[in-house]
């Protein structure tokens, strides 16, 4: 099936490639160097640098040797309505602090791979955001989701002594 467009419509589109290519963006596979097109590592971070909110060089995101941990760690912060609110200073922060963080990267290797949603891992807020806590980058930690899900709202110290004696609640 055929669409047609309006000339309306393609004004728009044209219009907006416009603004694009003002602004430096080329289709993927259009104005790119030859090494470019091969290389593909380089290409991903090309991307992920256009489509972050933040504003960090390609250079910067190279450091990363897994790309799929960094789109991940993006996306915990990025898929959530105004939750995270915050500046550049604070993802590079953040990045860093996650990327090798012993606790998430546990976490990480057990999910990657599996499809167990239970797993996933996921920010939790050490001291939680209903009880005066913050998105300070030492006040968030990763759990798995279900771990968070049965911590809630409860402070870590509260959360860590439950699981001392989780046999006590269970039946």
């Amino acid at each position: 099936m055929t669409r047609i467009f309006t000339k309306e419509h393609r004004k728009k589109i044209s219009d907006s490639r416009k603004m694009l290519k003002e602004k430096g963006w080329v289709p993927y596979n259009k104005g790119l160097k030859t090494k470019d097109r091969k290389n593909g590592r380089e290409l991903l971070l090309k991307n992920m640098a256009w489509h972050i909110r933040f504003d960090v060089s390609v250079e910067w995101l190279s450091q990363f040797e897994d790309i799929e941990k960094l789109k991940f760690l993006n996306r915990c912060i990025s898929k959530r309505k105004d939750r995270f609110k915050v500046d550049t200073k604070w993802y590079m922060e953040y990045i860093l602090r996650f990327y090798n963080d012993e606790q998430f990267n546990k976490i990480y290797s057990k999910w990657i791979g599996t499809g167990n949603s239970y797993l996933r891992p996921t920010i939790d807020h050490i001291n939680p955001k209903s009880n005066g806590g913050n998105n300070a980058i030492n006040n968030l930690q990763f759990l798995t989701w279900f771990e968070n899900r049965a911590k809630n709202d409860m402070p870590m110290v509260v959360w860590q002594k439950l699981k001392e004696n989780i046999k006590y609640y269970l039946i």
